[in-house]
């Protein structure tokens, strides 16, 4: 078996009216060859024919937003403090708050079920499960919450990712 992972941009359009689609989406079609479309609503047959033959990528009504039925959930009181480096290779596995005060170096793992805040700088892996993380991204973090890959961080920034109703949301908080 051979697995590739893949970041990939998707724009999401919502079809009303296919005139309007057409007259939208020809002027953009240089552009739109770098997305995956994914579109929703009313998809025709001569919408799939122009895409086709300007081999433009797309899906159609797909449920991309399972997180939108995520319920914010009940965490365990429990605060796992670690008030020292976590090394490289070292794993941290835990359904409580993962509070680190000081910095995760790369190849370090930290994968939990409640919330994670990192206080100093993170360079390794943080997995999260809770309804928020907050974290300084460094430049090897690797950043998972609720089993989505988040990539779209500008380093050195304070950062809180959290769930609510549309999905994910990734707020900066201070440079």
């Amino acid at each position: 078996m051979q697995i590739n992972q893949y970041n990939v941009s998707v724009m999401e359009i919502e079809i009303k009216n296919e005139e309007e689609f057409l007259q939208f989406i020809k002027p953009k079609i240089p552009l739109l060859k770098d997305y995956l479309l994914h579109l929703k609503g009313d998809v025709t047959r001569k919408i799939e024919n122009f895409l086709d033959m300007n081999r433009v990528q797309y899906v159609k009504n797909l449920d991309l937003h399972r997180l939108k039925r995520v319920k914010k959930q009940e965490l365990p009181i429990g605060v796992d403090v670690c008030d020292r480096v976590v090394r490289s290779g070292e794993e941290i596995v835990t359904r409580n708050t993962v509070l680190c005060l000081k910095r995760v170096n790369d190849g370090a793992l930290i994968k939990t079920s409640g919330n994670f805040i990192a206080l100093d700088s993170m360079d390794g892996t943080a997995e999260c499960s809770g309804n928020f993380m907050l974290f300084k991204k460094g430049p090897k973090s690797k950043i998972i919450f609720h089993n989505h890959v988040l990539d779209n961080f500008i380093d050195g920034h304070l950062y809180k990712v959290s769930l609510d109703e549309e999905g994910i949301v990734i707020e900066k908080i201070k440079e």
